[in-house]
């Protein structure tokens, strides 16, 4: 039915050409190394943040009892100062980097609404993300910047700043 004609059209056909859309033998082999490759990356990358974690609860152990303590006493005392007009403290907390998703723009986002809302609010910004956020709109309204947070273990001269 074909003949000669289709035989000289298909050995001028190249099998690593691609063809209509049709990804080739290389390309696919290309694609699916360096998917394997990624998620190599990807495992230890989880690897190490599941150290890190597992060291951070390990030094918050350690750290909780100061914590309860300092809990108990507040509780115990009964302080009372002057009665003044309540103001608004707000404890912005960021990381200092990024990897986090949409989470420095959330918080920013629903910081400013907060701050549109009340504008004698003062803020704390725990992270370098957050500061960034607001120091343009809102520099007024931030009390104090703590960065560089959760890189060493919690030390009692870390909390009192805050």
């Amino acid at each position: 039915m074909f003949g000669r004609t289709s035989v000289l059209v298909l050995s001028q056909c190249n099998a690593a050409e691609q063809v209509r859309g049709m990804a080739t033998l290389k390309a696919v082999s290309i694609r699916l190394k360096s998917v394997k490759n990624i998620q190599k990356i990807t495992q230890s990358m989880k690897m190490v943040s599941a150290a890190k974690y597992t060291k951070a609860e390990r030094e918050l152990r350690v750290a909780k009892p100061y914590g309860q303590g300092a809990m108990k006493f507040y509780e115990k005392t009964e302080l009372k100062g002057k009665e003044e007009k309540p103001s608004q403290l707000i404890i912005a907390i960021s990381s200092d980097r990024g990897l986090c998703g949409a989470v420095h723009s959330s918080v920013g986002r629903q910081l400013k609404a907060d701050l549109a809302a009340n504008p004698d609010a003062m803020v704390i910004c725990v992270g370098d993300k957050i500061r960034n956020i607001l120091q343009r709109l809102y520099g007024n309204n931030l009390a104090m910047v703590c960065n560089d947070f959760g890189r060493r273990p919690p030390v009692f001269e870390d909390a009192t700043k805050l």
